[in-house]
């Protein structure tokens, strides 16, 4: 495994930033690397003003730092908030992607319980299961089932992750009514995956997307590895362009861009993100983030910023 300092951190001076923005100056809610001017409205000088008015005062001082530096906080925030669409689609994959990692074999029983829970908490979109070889992916052996048991749940629609054709027959049979497929961006990481290049794992989701296209079966694109990979190290923003492209034009209806190993920042988000917006329409993307060094709520928010109706 790849260790966190194996990657370009961006360096972000907190005490050069804030200085701008108690100066009166409009400061760049994001790296230079972004490429962007996005700037805070001329208004921040009003909180520049309040600032040096209370620290002047006779009061104590320290008293009258922390409510103007709230205030300024809050001021920032709502700034960052404009930013954000209205609304979201949360696509939960918990069911498929967290259990196919566990250790120990979860129970059918069990994985249906949880995404009866899933159901109930009001998300619209639930990965239920992947119809994979057993052999490979032992934890996920009871897909068939699964979906058996959540067919009649009502609130919510349960895709599954189908890596070929015999998986997105099979994921029919057993009442599929929509199907994901997962590529990666790093071709290391594909050949010792699903042990085939990306170009041979392109020909197979083709397969998939013509087989569900005769069926109107919707199918989800999967790019993993959009900012890092393991083997590999740092993944090109036109590599996952690419690979996002080659999903959008065989009918995927939504494409995730997943930092599934949890190294990306903003501002290696940033770029990958603006490279596949280029090829692929804003509307059609989706974004997957995992915590690993505590960037996700970081990427997630940018990303938000970035991409207009994200999903």
């Amino acid at each position: 495994m790849t260790k966190c300092n194996d990657y370009p951190r961006e360096a972000f001076s907190w005490r050069k930033q804030s200085r701008g923005i108690f100066q009166g100056n409009p400061i760049n809610l994001r790296t230079a690397s972004l490429g962007r001017s996005h700037k805070i409205p001329e208004s921040v000088h009003d909180v520049s003003c309040l600032l040096d008015h209370h620290y002047n005062t006779h009061c104590n001082g320290h008293e009258a730092w922390s409510f103007a530096n709230k205030y300024a906080l809050d001021f920032l925030a709502l700034q960052f908030l404009r930013g954000i669409p209205k609304s979201l689609k949360i696509v939960e994959v918990g069911p498929r992607d967290g259990l196919q990692n566990e250790k120990n074999i979860v129970p059918t029983a069990v994985k249906v319980e949880l995404i009866q829970r899933l159901v109930s908490s009001g998300l619209p979109v639930i990965e239920a299961t992947s119809f994979v070889s057993p052999k490979w992916v032992p934890q996920l052996a009871d897909a068939k089932d699964v979906m058996e048991a959540v067919q009649n749940l009502a609130g919510a629609r349960f895709p599954v992750l189908t890596p070929n054709v015999k998986g997105f027959e099979a994921a029919i049979a057993a009442g599929a009514k929509g199907v994901a497929v997962f590529a990666s961006a790093s071709a290391s990481f594909s050949k010792s995956n699903i042990n085939c290049s990306i170009e041979e794992s392109l020909t197979r989701y083709r397969l998939v997307a013509s087989a569900a296209k005769k069926l109107s079966i919707p199918v989800r694109g999967y790019v993993s590895r959009v900012v890092g990979c393991p083997i590999e190290g740092p993944v090109s923003p036109s590599k996952v362009a690419h690979m996002a492209k080659e999903l959008h034009d065989m009918g995927c209806f939504e494409i995730s861009l997943g930092d599934t190993i949890g190294v990306g920042t903003p501002g290696t988000v940033v770029p990958m993100l603006e490279a596949v917006m280029a090829v692929v329409p804003v509307e059609k993307l989706a974004v997957h983030f995992h915590d690993t060094y505590g960037q996700s709520l970081s990427n997630i928010l940018i990303s938000l910023q970035d991409l207009d109706g994200i999903h």
